[in-house]
């Protein structure tokens, strides 16, 4: 079966907590998920195969900007574009809602997504000392302008 893309369901919660707990030093609980999810100003978008989260990206939307806050794709899904299909499909979910550009931060040992956020046009615009914690690390700013197509 393909990888499908879906808006988060209250049935992701507990998959997503999962991921962020294995993948980030700063992890997600299920309850800020939800709560995220609850207020409405945030897109989830959520990869599944077979029932299963496979992926999932979450922007933050306050006025006419968005912040990529979480993404993360199941260690046996990537190199498969997963990540991709989500940042293009958020983006076009946070444009409708009014989003003009897309900031977000990355550990700046994080090659992998570097290279994805740059091949996806974000640019970088700062850094931040110290801004990671487990373990400490400077996060690299991005930024991304959306139009229309």
């Amino acid at each position: 079966m393909e990888i499908g893309y879906f808006e988060l369901t209250y049935d992701d919660i507990a998959e997503i907590s999962r991921m962020e707990q294995s993948y980030f030093g700063q992890p997600w609980s299920e309850s800020s998920i939800a709560t995220y999810a609850e207020k409405g100003n945030t897109v989830f978008v959520v990869a599944r195969k077979d029932g299963a989260v496979v992926g999932y990206i979450a922007v933050l939307c306050i006025l006419d900007e968005g912040n990529l806050v979480s993404i993360a794709v199941h260690d046996d899904y990537r190199e498969m574009g997963i990540a991709t299909e989500l940042l293009d499909i958020a983006s076009e979910m946070a444009l409708d809602r009014g989003v003009t550009s897309i900031h977000l931060e990355v550990r700046e040992q994080n090659e992998k997504a570097i290279r994805l956020y740059e091949k996806e046009g974000f640019i970088q615009t700062g850094r931040r000392k110290s801004f990671y914690r487990n373990p400490e690390e400077d996060a690299i700013l991005y930024r991304k302008d959306l139009k229309k197509e």
